[in-house]
């Protein structure tokens, strides 16, 4: 048993390694510049142990990326309670959370947005707004009622775009604005316009 916790104690560091390792190197340089090589160096494991976790850097890349995402839906669907409010609307508290997390982690999400092209970025968060839509972001898109002849795919399309293009914004202008904020405008701007 204890080999066992210590063998999975190692591939976790050596995860959180390569990891770590990712994030400097696109820091410096295009991914394309990036080599299992440069990775394995940096992370300081060798090259078996990279292979023993990850098919190839894209794997590396996919598998970052979609904890990332991961972690993110967990911070933003974890359970609402009394002290978190709701401010007028049943979506702000998750509105509000996912700003949180983009605040949390910004430069990692920095980082992705500038290699974003290269490592398919705006395909893994369009997976991850297609399914918190299905989680619970309908209520946003079709709250309304003159909007129910408009149909939900359209609507899920368009609540998507807004809330991929408007965190890549605020993201790229520095937060220029709160969290807070960013819920009760997002919230705003979905219902009336």
């Amino acid at each position: 048993m204890a080999d066992c916790y210590r063998g999975d104690k190692r591939a976790t560091e050596s995860k959180q390694q390569l990891r770590k390792a990712f994030f400097q190197l696109l820091r410096e340089r295009e991914w394309s510049k990036i080599s299992v090589q440069d990775l394995t160096k940096t992370a300081g494991i060798h090259r078996t142990t990279f292979y023993q976790h990850y098919e190839d850097k894209f794997d590396l890349a996919q598998q970052v990326m979609d904890e990332m995402f991961d972690i993110m839906k967990a911070a933003i669907f974890a359970p609402v309670q009394k002290e978190d409010g709701q401010v007028g609307h049943e979506a702000y508290v998750y509105i509000y959370r996912f700003y949180q997390h983009l605040q949390e982690y910004e430069e990692e999400y920095q980082i992705l947005l500038k290699r974003g092209r290269a490592l398919n970025i705006h395909q893994t968060a369009s997976a991850f707004f297609d399914e918190s839509f299905t989680l619970g972001l309908e209520g946003v898109a079709g709250s309304k009622s003159d909007t129910a002849h408009v149909p939900l795919d359209m609507q899920k399309q368009f609540v998507i775009s807004a809330y991929v293009g408007t965190a890549e914004w605020w993201l790229r202008t520095g937060r220029p604005y709160s969290p807070d904020f960013m819920a009760s405008s997002m919230i705003q701007l979905l219902e009336y316009h």
